[in-house]
């Protein structure tokens, strides 16, 4: 059964057939939970962003809530996160983007090719496969994370059989190999080397890659620093690479990686797994063991997303504080003991003063917001950028969130404080082009709401 849906939308009404009872029992493992759950749980899914420390979502943002009231008739409310999902008993489940339309994913392509720096015409289509496209966007990225960690080392039993014995003789594998004697000597050993069973998951990945027919745009195209050195690293270390043992080394690869320095190479395992399993999801009895679908954090994706275009097209200073990675934590008070706790993050600071760390001032600041703002801005919303601007001796505001073509607010709204008109909070939609067509015109018509955009902001600040 294959449950379509989309993402911030809702009371969506959905039949479904058969039991009711094992209907929800596959629904409860997702059901209101959220992303930071899934992420500190084995549940089999790929989340991006990859880590749980880079996920930054209220505990209500969840991927979705079931309303049984209506026993034949459920109804889904979801909120930024889009996905896939192979649950038990069947069922399946897709969030799409709202700004798509019919079995087009081109939105969350887009944005994807974006952030990851690839450019090539996606395989669009409706079902799982549609999702599972974007994985071959995130390996190169997932790859120059764990690669900055080094290439990974474990210790290896190897078989040898030679005159230069360096462990435990095999008494039977001797016998066997050298009678009559010929001054070999049958023997094992363990070594610490990179040419290991996760090595060689990421080599038959980027072979897997590799064979495809836009492969070479995923590995050498992509603009992630040093993928092409990456792959040469895992080339060179995986010299008994072997084509035809693929299987056996995913089968080797199904348990997580615990090794405390290597952190890095469990979202990566997951990744690869998931780019040369996708076909066999399933959902089992030893979830570690499954490749169950893949999430994204609709917020995050679009944040980053507004961080390569504002980087690119704004000619000013451009300062993008990470509230996941807790990068450029700018500080609320002075002197307070519990400072860690009021740490704020404003998604971009324009203009600002020349302190590396603190912050004193900046020009103006930018919020982006994926949620849908056609009700106008929200009380929790407004408090924190007066915040922002207060903290940062800011006049000015801006808070930038995605629109559907001919649907709601099409241009700026500029709102003013009540007792300082110097004091301005501009309201900025992107309006994101209709998606019935192809992918290439989808991508010029994203181009020109880039430069708008950044045209809106410029003028605003001039």
């Amino acid at each position: 059964m294959l449950i379509s849906l989309e993402d911030n939308k809702k009371s969506q009404g959905r039949k479904f057939s058969g039991s009711l009872e094992k209907f929800r029992e596959a629904l409860d493992v997702i059901d209101g939970k959220n992303l930071k759950f899934l992420s500190s749980k084995e549940t089999g899914f790929i989340i991006y962003p990859p880590l749980s420390k880079e996920i930054d979502l209220d505990d209500k943002d969840v991927v979705f809530d079931v309303d049984y009231s209506d026993k034949e008739n459920p109804k889904f409310s979801t909120g930024n996160i889009m996905g896939f999902m192979s649950l038990m008993n069947d069922v399946r489940i897709n969030i799409t983007s709202r700004f798509d339309s019919g079995d087009k994913n081109y939105f969350l392509h887009y944005m994807l090719q974006k952030i990851c720096n690839v450019a090539y015409t996606p395989r669009t289509h409706s079902g799982e496969d549609s999702f599972f496209d974007f994985l071959y966007y995130l390996f190169p990225a997932y790859l120059s994370v764990a690669m900055k960690q080094g290439v990974y080392r474990a210790y290896v039993t190897r078989e040898y059989n030679d005159a230069n014995v360096r462990g435990p003789i095999d008494v039977a594998r001797h016998i066997r190999c050298n009678m009559p004697f010929n001054g070999k000597i049958a023997y094992h050993t363990r070594e610490y080397t990179t040419n290991n069973f996760v090595t060689q998951l990421v080599r038959h990945t980027i072979e897997y890659i590799r064979s495809l027919s836009f492969g070479d745009s995923v590995l050498n195209g992509s603009l992630i620093p040093g993928t092409s050195d990456n792959v040469r690293l895992i080339e060179h270390a995986t010299s008994s690479y072997n084509r035809n043992a693929r299987q056996q080394i995913i089968s080797k690869n199904l348990r997580p990686i615990t090794h405390p320095y290597y952190t890095a190479y469990e979202p990566l395992r997951k990744l690869c797994l998931a780019i040369l399993m996708h076909k066999k999801l399933s959902y089992g009895e030893n979830a570690t063991n499954q490749i169950n679908g893949i999430l994204f954090d609709g917020a995050s994706l679009w944040e980053e997303y507004l961080n390569r275009v504002l980087k690119k097209g704004l000619k000013v200073d451009l300062k993008h504080p990470n509230n996941r990675t807790h990068e450029g934590a700018q500080y609320l008070f002075k002197n307070d003991g519990d400072q860690n706790r009021r740490w704020i993050f404003p998604d971009f600071m324009v203009g600002c003063d020349k302190a590396k760390g603190q912050v004193d001032s900046a020009k103006a600041i930018i919020d982006a917001k994926y949620k849908p703002l056609d009700g106008g801005i929200g009380r929790d919303d407004s408090f924190q950028m007066l915040a922002y601007l207060f903290r940062f001796k800011s006049k000015q505001g801006f808070l930038i969130h995605p629109v559907k073509n001919g649907e709601g607010i099409q241009e700026p709204k500029t709102l003013t404080l009540y007792n300082d008109d110097s004091v301005k909070l501009t309201i900025v939609p992107f309006v994101v082009p209709d998606a019935n067509g192809n992918f290439k015109d989808f991508r010029e018509n994203m181009e020109k709401a880039e430069e708008k955009i950044n045209d809106d902001l410029s003028k605003a600040m001039d």
